[in-house]
């Protein structure tokens, strides 16, 4: 026979071993990433993507990782300085298949809504300005052609993406060039009634062929 008392001492010995052993785990586990990082073992990828190029040389099995770095950073980024947040942060990865599927700058992608770019601009060799987005004299916060040959248009969200698009990739097919011309397009582009006449346009062919877009 053991009192209630004597239980609940018990009960408390067993709950306080089991944290302490925990604590213990955690405390281990901190100190094995640490040295792993200390010895290279963990490497932060955003430091090695400082262009598409670099990026298109990692294996698919490395972008989940680079696309949590790459939310860390804007996170760290526009908690500075100001602008959009999560218009930014969810198009983290589609931003990474972009530059990762096609040959980017020879493919052209077209951004709508300038302002979903904060990743673009990371993977597009600005991450050391991203301290001056949104400031005199620093990063534009929409896409800005005298910033980065990535930067195909300057515009927020003007629907004019497709249409754009259309005739960059009509123009490479008359040159015989073989290039994509990629219309990235949403949030309040898809309103207008332009975007939906460039759809019309899109789906037609010219000379013969309906066009890399």
């Amino acid at each position: 026979f053991v009192s209630r008392p004597a239980r609940r001492i018990a009960g408390v010995g067993r709950v306080a071993r089991a944290l302490a052993g925990f604590v213990q785990a955690v405390v281990q586990a901190v100190m094995q990433t640490a040295a792993k990082a200390h010895s290279g073992d963990l490497m932060n990828l955003l430091d090695r993507v400082s262009n598409p190029q670099a990026l298109r040389r990692r294996s698919r099995e490395e972008l989940p990782q680079l696309a949590d770095e790459l939310r860390d950073e804007i996170v760290s980024a526009v908690s500075e300085t100001g602008g959009h947040f999560s218009s930014n942060l969810g198009t983290v990865e589609l931003t990474i298949a972009l530059h990762y599927l096609f040959d980017t700058p020879r493919d052209l992608l077209v951004w709508d809504v300038g302002h979903q770019t904060y990743p673009h601009k990371i993977l597009t060799g600005r991450r050391d300005r991203m301290s001056t987005l949104r400031q005199y004299g620093g990063l534009s916060g929409f896409c800005m052609r005298s910033e980065s040959e990535y930067d195909v248009v300057a515009a927020g969200h003007a629907s004019t993406s497709i249409s754009a698009a259309l005739g960059m990739a009509i123009a490479a097919q008359q040159k015989g060039e073989q290039r994509h011309a990629v219309a990235i397009i949403g949030d309040g582009a898809m309103t207008a009634g332009m975007a939906f006449e460039a759809l019309n346009n899109a789906g037609m062919p010219h000379m013969g062929h309906v066009s890399n877009l």
